[in-house]
C-alpha cells in the first residue's frame, strides 16, 4: 500500500541534514565475545534562541528540524500562526545544532510576558515550568467534533508502521501522526522525544496549512497531559495514543472536549472521552 500524499510538503532548511538521525556503532555480543554493529538513532542538543535570547535546549532527533521550531512556538504559546515566525536560522556545533528563530513583534512580547525558561528534556515535557500555572495551565473547551469511527481507527493498526521509516531502521523512536476525517494518515513525523515528534507533526501541518479542527493525532507512545495540552493547542478534535493515559490526562481531555482514545496492539479502541455530537 503506497503512502498518501494529499499535498506537496514544505521541504525543510538544507542545513537540517547536516547530522544523520542514525549512527552505527559496535558492541560486544555476550554469548560469543564477537564484535557486532547495530544501527542507533541519534540524539542531538538542539539549542533554540528567540530573536537572540536563549530560551531552551531540547535533546532531539536531527531530523525535520524547522517543523520542531514551528510547533515547539505554538504548543509553548509562543507564537499563534506562522505567520509570527519571520526567519528560521540553523548552524551546527560539532554534534549540536543552534537554532536562532526570528519572531514578530507581538510574539516576542508574548515571549517576553511569559517569562519561562526551561531545560529540555526528552522524557518530560514540563521540565523547568517555573510555576504549577504554566506546568498545567488552563485550556479552554473546544466546540467538539465526533472521532473516527471505530473500524477507521482499527484500520490504522495497518497502515501507521509503513509511515515509521526511521523506527523501522532502529527502533527507539516515537511517531506522530496527522490523520484526517476520513481516516487517511496524511503525514508523519518521527523522534526519540514523543513530545518532539508531536511538535515536528503539528509544526509540519502548520507550516504546509493543512490543520484542521476535523484531525485526528496519533502518538505513538503513552498518553500524559502534555500530548492533550499539545492536541488542545492545535485544535484537533480527537487524540489517538498506543499507550495508556494517565487520569490526568483523561481528565483534561474530558474538561477541553477532546475525543480521547487508547488504541491496544490487539484489543478494541478505548475511548476515555468519547463525544457524540
Amino acid at each position: 500500500m503506497q503512502k498518501k500524499k494529499a499535498f506537496r510538503e514544505i521541504p525543510q532548511l538544507e542545513s537540517d541534514t547536516a547530522l544523520a538521525p542514525h549512527s552505527l556503532h559496535h558492541y560486544i555480543s555476550s554469548q560469543d565475545a564477537s564484535t557486532c554493529f547495530s544501527t542507533l538513532p541519534t540524539e542531538t542538543p538542539l539549542a533554540i534562541s528567540f530573536n537572540g535570547v536563549s530560551h531552551a535546549v531540547m535533546m532531539t532527533t536531527p531530523q525535520d528540524i524547522d517543523d520542531f521550531i514551528y510547533g515547539f512556538s505554538l504548543t509553548e504559546r509562543i507564537i499563534n500562526d506562522c505567520s509570527e515566525i519571520h526567519e528560521i536560522s540553523l548552524d551546527q556545533e560539532k554534534d549540536a545544532i543552534i537554532a536562532d528563530v526570528q519572531l514578530a513583534n507581538r510574539a516576542n512580547a508574548r515571549l517576553t510576558q511569559a517569562k519561562r525558561h526551561l531545560a529540555g528534556r526528552t522524557g518530560c515535557g514540563i521540565c523547568g515550568a517555573e510555576s504549577l500555572s504554566q506546568a498545567i495551565p488552563d485550556l479552554s473547551p473546544m466546540n467538539g467534533e465526533k472521532p473516527l469511527d471505530d473500524d477507521k481507527i482499527l484500520a490504522l493498526r495497518e497502515t501507521l508502521r509503513q509511515w515509521q521509516s526511521l523506527g523501522h531502521i532502529s527502533g527507539a523512536i516515537h511517531a506522530a501522526m496527522l490523520i484526517d476525517h476520513q481516516g487517511e494518515i496524511l503525514l508523519c513525523r518521527e523522534d526519540i522525544g514523543r513530545h518532539n515528534a508531536v511538535d515536528k507533526a503539528l509544526g509540519a501541518a502548520m507550516r504546509n496549512r493543512v490543520l484542521q479542527p476535523t484531525h485526528t493525532l496519533l502518538v505513538t507512545s503513552r498518553c500524559s497531559i502534555e500530548l492533550v495540552q499539545k492536541a488542545v493547542m492545535a485544535g484537533v478534535s480527537s487524540l489517538i495514543t498506543l499507550g495508556t493515559p494517565t487520569s490526568l490526562a483523561v481528565n483534561a481531555a474530558i474538561a477541553a472536549n477532546l475525543n480521547l482514545v487508547h488504541l491496544p496492539r490487539q484489543d478494541a479502541p478505548r475511548f476515555y472521552n468519547r463525544l457524540t455530537t
